[in-house]
């Protein structure tokens, strides 16, 4: 079943630049103004894919060219409204200076742009939603899918995981592995 999802924009990465320059304004309300430039993808965090993190962003100072950077697992592509709340967490780290962390100065522009719970993992409150969803609307359907499946070339997942029998007797030193299955028959 191909299931095809119409958007305003080709690319994902046009989608978030584009929801980008909307909450500009929203950022200078609140004090926490956005760099001019800052590069927004979906990608695999620096911890890799097996990482549970879903946001992660890179300080100007990282890049040769001197522009933050925002990657967003490609999990959440599912869910427009959560990729847009994790990108507006991001992008407060973009905003403040380097080193802030999820500091004081994070926590006011957080829970002023609606993010609730613990800075480290904030997630949309209403607050967030009565700014954000018209943004959401005016954007269109995410033009890309939840990645829920094996990489092409990647490691296969271990399905079976071997145990280890070792002799008690001194001196024998003799072992093997098998499975737990074995071992229960």
């Amino acid at each position: 079943m191909d299931i095809q999802i119409k958007s305003q924009h080709s690319t994902r990465e046009g989608w978030l630049q584009e929801f980008v320059s909307r909450s500009r304004p929203l950022f200078e309300e609140v004090g926490a103004p956005l760099p001019e430039q800052v590069r927004v993808s979906i990608g695999f965090p620096s911890k890799g894919q097996r990482s549970k993190v879903i946001g992660e962003c890179f300080y100007a100072s990282a890049a040769v060219d001197s522009v933050s950077e925002i990657f967003i697992r490609p999990s959440l592509q599912a869910n427009p409204s959560q990729i847009a709340d994790v990108l507006t967490h991001e992008l407060i780290h973009a905003a403040l200076p380097e080193g802030e962390g999820h500091g004081k100065l994070f926590g006011k522009a957080a829970r002023a742009l609606g993010l609730e719970g613990k800075l480290t993992a904030t997630t949309a409150g209403a607050k967030w939603h009565e700014l954000h969803d018209p943004i959401l609307a005016e954007l269109g359907a995410f033009p890309g899918a939840e990645l829920r499946g094996a990489v092409a070339g990647g490691k296969k997942k271990q399905t079976t995981r071997m145990l280890k029998v070792v002799c008690n007797d001194e001196g024998c030193g003799f072992n093997f592995r098998t499975s737990a299955q074995q071992i229960e028959k």
